[in-house]
């Protein structure tokens, strides 16, 4: 192969005419001019950064799934499949519980688990034992919080009176027992309970100048 960074040899009485130019000197060969001159080539356009996520390289078994406003579980391998459940049917789970039964088969802790849901949330019993996991049940009453007040960042504590109240605030007229709220009934009541402080969000203030505004018209049609 031809050698196009080294000019031909030549005697000394045609060197002055044949020396090529500084410029010429330093001319990239044919080919790599666009070559990078750093020591560390680009990323290629195929690869991409992967946060430790669904498609991270992890356990067998490993569940890496948000489960509530963005959160993942924190476990891989059977730890991770019984967060997982744990997470599904809405149930607390402490660090050494986990570690216990992550010696054991996953279906022993979903039974239990469905168990557990069952006594929790004892309105939704039929449909756990159906085999529906707690958190779709309990996801239209999430979503309707969030339409009303806002992204809600922490799961909620379905024991607190200011949440528990979507399970067993409304009474089933012909047998007179607490059934779950309608999501109208719970739209109204996250508006009117203070511990939602829905008169802090955007909505409320939008709708309270509305409310003046009228007001201010209604005068001003009066005084006319």
């Amino acid at each position: 192969m031809t050698d196009t960074m080294t000019p031909p040899p030549a005697d000394a009485s045609s060197s002055q005419d044949a020396a090529p130019s500084p410029v010429s000197e330093m001319a990239p060969p044919q080919g790599m001019e666009n070559v990078p001159t750093t020591e560390t080539p680009p990323p290629s356009t195929n690869e991409t950064e992967e946060p430790s996520g669904n498609n991270a390289p992890t356990d067998e078994g490993a569940t890496d799934i948000p489960t509530f406003a963005g959160q993942k579980l924190k476990h891989t391998g059977k730890q991770g499949v019984i967060e997982k459940i744990a997470d599904d049917y809405v149930i607390p789970l402490s660090d050494e519980a986990l570690k216990e039964w992550a010696k054991l088969d996953p279906e022993k802790f979903k039974d239990y688990a469905i168990q557990v849901a069952c006594g929790m949330y004892p309105n939704f019993a039929p449909q756990i034992e159906a085999g529906l996991p707690t958190r779709v049940l309990l996801d239209p009453y999430v979503q309707v919080a969030q339409q009303v007040l806002g992204v809600v960042m922490t799961e909620p504590n379905w024991t607190d009176p200011k949440w528990s109240a979507a399970l067993q605030g409304s009474i089933d007229p012909k047998t007179g027992r607490p059934v779950p709220m309608s999501l109208d009934e719970w739209r109204q009541f996250l508006m009117k309970h203070p511990g939602h402080g829905w008169d802090k969000t955007p909505e409320a203030h939008q709708r309270a100048q509305q409310f003046i505004q009228a007001l201010h018209d209604g005068f001003r049609g009066r005084a006319n």
